[in-house]
């Protein structure tokens, strides 16, 4: 299977979009309270997701950055 790497840029962004909505949600209902530990664990998780589309974000710029040695 052959990805671009703007694809997989792409989607690393969408990914990050998605937690920060997630998180930005879980944190408003943990404000307004009372504490669910299902809030809690929405914000652990969107941590998460956003940390690996991070991650993810890197990873592609290197793949490109060395496609860019190999042709130079």
């Amino acid at each position: 299977m052959n990805i671009a790497p703007s694809n997989i840029a792409q989607t690393a962004l969408t990914g990050l979009s998605r937690a920060t909505e997630q998180a930005d949600t879980a944190s408003k209902r943990i404000v307004a309270g009372p504490l669910e530990a299902e809030d809690v664990v929405s914000l652990k998780t969107a941590e998460h997701a956003f940390k690996a589309n991070a991650a993810v974000l890197e990873v592609a710029k290197r793949m490109q950055e060395r496609l860019l040695d190999i042709f130079a």
